[in-house]
C-alpha cells in the first residue's frame, strides 16, 4: 500500500501557479497506446533520459499488467494516477520487481509520465502518473546527489492529452467511498481498457 501512497505528502501548491509547459524535446521511444473508457491516451517513452523506467512500463504493459487498471486518483491542476488498482479497487501485483530511481535528466511538464514511489528511493514499481501542468516540485532537488531525489519522469503523452484532461475533469466519490485518496477517486470508473505497443512503435516487431 505504500506504494500507492508515494505522493501523498507531496502538496498540490507545487504546482498551483505552476504555467503548464510542453517539453522541449519530444522522445523518440517506443509508442503505447492506452485505451481507456474515455478515449485513447497515446505516450512516447524516453528510453534515453530514464532506461530501466522506461523498460520497466514497456515490460509491463507486454505483461498485460495495466489492463483494466483503474484511474484512483484525481488531483486537479496537478496528476491523475493509476497502475495496480482495478474499478473495484482491488490490488494487483506486477510481475516484475521494483526498479532503481532515474531522476538525473527528467522534467516534470505538463503531459509527463512517471514512475511513483514510496518513500524509499528505489521503490518505483508499476504505479505510474500523469502530470496536469507543469510540476517542477518533483523533479530532483538541485545540487543532490544523482538519482536521490523526486519522481522518474520516463514518457510523454504525445496524443490524447484531451482525454487526460477530460479524466481530470470527471466527477469525483466523496471521501466516503474510500480509495488509497479519499475523495480523489473518480465517481464513475476510468479504466484502462487495454494498454498496447503501438504498430507503429520502433518497439511493435519485439
Amino acid at each position: 500500500m505504500k506504494r500507492f501512497l508515494a505522493l501523498a505528502a507531496l502538496a498540490v501548491s507545487l504546482t498551483g501557479a505552476a504555467m503548464a509547459q510542453e517539453p522541449t524535446s519530444t522522445p523518440t521511444g517506443p509508442v503505447i497506446m492506452l485505451h481507456t473508457t474515455m478515449g485513447d491516451i497515446q505516450v512516447t517513452l524516453d528510453p534515453v533520459g530514464a532506461p530501466k523506467t522506461a523498460a520497466q512500463f514497456l515490460g509491463l504493459v507486454k505483461s498485460g499488467h495495466y489492463d483494466g487498471a483503474a484511474v484512483y486518483r484525481i488531483e486537479r491542476g496537478f496528476v491523475i494516477q493509476l497502475g495496480d488498482l482495478d474499478s473495484k479497487l482491488e490490488y494487483r501485483a506486477p510481475k516484475l520487481p521494483p526498479i532503481p530511481l532515474e531522476t538525473a535528466t527528467n522534467k516534470h511538464s505538463r503531459g509527463a509520465l512517471s514512475l511513483a514511489r514510496a518513500d524509499e528511493t528505489d521503490s518505483g514499481q508499476s504505479t505510474i502518473f500523469i502530470s496536469l501542468a507543469e510540476n517542477s516540485g518533483l523533479d530532483a532537488t538541485p545540487g543532490a546527489p544523482p538519482n536521490t531525489t523526486g519522481y522518474a519522469a520516463f514518457g510523454h503523452v504525445t496524443a490524447g492529452m484531451d482525454i487526460v484532461d477530460a479524466i481530470a475533469g470527471v466527477e469525483l466519490a466523496p471521501e466516503a467511498d474510500g480509495g488509497p485518496f479519499p475523495g480523489r477517486l473518480p465517481k464513475q470508473p476510468v479504466v484502462v481498457m487495454k494498454a498496447e505497443v503501438s504498430a507503429t512503435s520502433p518497439d511493435s516487431a519485439h
